[in-house]
């Protein structure tokens, strides 16, 4: 845990507790080298109607200009929101990120935001209106898509059918981007020793792991900045290697997640619990599986079975047998279907 960094007050420092029906809330924007984007990402958090509300925007140990900007916008800031600037001094990945500032936040519910995306000045209001029962333990919505230049992208039925489908299977399922979480859930979680790049995964994984729900919403209440190096972006303008490479980095970000929730569980009393138990032995084979896809390259034939086998297991049976002949004839099918489609 960073207990080094600082948090600088401003704007209302009288703020009020709030109420049970009004409860005080924290806005929280991450932000991480995003110098570019930040400013809109903070003007996003200024804009919230939301209130009693807290704003803590803070850095996770950039390199470049975001935290100066930060500062500097910090400084000019006169709404009637409590603003808190904090800047840490080493760089903890997503989840520690998160993890460390919820046990600053002074907010009943935690309102995520990143350094990238502009929130609009309904969201918070709204997330805080889908906690109406005690096992709701996050709240998500969707999106309006913009393009790295802020321009508004086509919308994309897939995207919001996929999110869907995945909340129907796991009603713990929550959209990092756009998410909120009651702080006392995040509070009582580990910091990571290591860094964890994903934190909605955890926070799903963990939540369904103790029976808790999440609140979907259909508003769209972010602009969500869709990069070309998103780990989400399965454009076919990427080359199959880029694509690839992608895929192996999202993978290999996901099983550091698994195994932090796997960890947690074993030290979990809940996981003596029948329906946790289940939980856990389907979270045990995602990560079997994704412990060999993100090798699955250097795979053996009987290895590439293996592999073939636990992506049944784990529900992932297209992806594995995709990969279970090897590279070179993964490879070629590529090349043999994009012909196919070019013509």
């Amino acid at each position: 845990m960073d207990d080094t960094a600082v948090l600088t007050s401003y704007g209302n420092t009288d703020l009020p507790e709030g109420t049970a029906e009004r409860p005080l809330v924290t806005f929280a924007l991450f932000a991480y080298n995003q110098e570019q984007y930040i400013g809109e990402a903070v003007e996003g958090a200024f804009s919230q109607a939301y209130s009693p509300l807290e704003i803590i925007l803070s850095d996770d140990c950039s390199s470049d200009r975001t935290f100066e900007i930060m500062r500097e916008m910090a400084e000019g800031y006169e709404g009637t929101h409590r603003l808190r600037l904090r800047k840490g001094q080493e760089n903890q990945g997503v989840l520690g990120h998160v993890l460390t500032v919820s046990r600053k936040a002074l907010g009943a519910i935690l309102v995520v935001a990143a350094g990238d995306d502009v929130s609009l000045p309904s969201r918070t209001a709204k997330l805080v209106a889908a906690f109406s029962e005690d096992r709701i333990v996050s709240a998500s919505s969707d999106d309006i898509l913009i393009s790295e230049q802020g321009a508004l992208l086509q919308h994309d039925e897939r995207r919001i059918r996929d999110r869907a489908k995945w909340h129907s299977r796991n009603n713990a399922w929550v959209h990092g981007a756009s998410a909120a979480y009651r702080t006392d859930f995040l509070t009582a979680l580990p910091i990571p020793e290591q860094r964890v790049s994903y934190e909605d995964m955890v926070f799903s994984d963990i939540a369904s792991l103790s029976g808790m729900v999440s609140a979907r919403l259909t508003d769209k209440l972010i602009q969500y900045r869709y990069h070309t190096t998103n780990l989400s972006n399965r454009s076919a303008a990427l080359s199959m290697v880029a694509a690839e490479e992608t895929a192996e980095l999202r993978w290999q970000r996901a099983l550091e997640a698994k195994r932090y929730c796997i960890l947690l569980a074993d030290l979990s009393k809940s996981s003596s619990k029948p329906a946790a138990l289940n939980r856990l032995k389907k979270l045990q084979k995602e990560y079997d599986f994704l412990h060999l896809l993100c090798r699955w390259q250097d795979l053996s034939a009987t290895q590439r079975a293996v592999l073939l086998l636990k992506g049944i297991q784990a529900g992932q049976a297209r992806t594995a047998l995709a990969r279970s002949f090897g590279a070179s004839a993964f490879f070629f099918l590529k090349r043999l279907k994009a012909r196919v489609l070019s013509r």
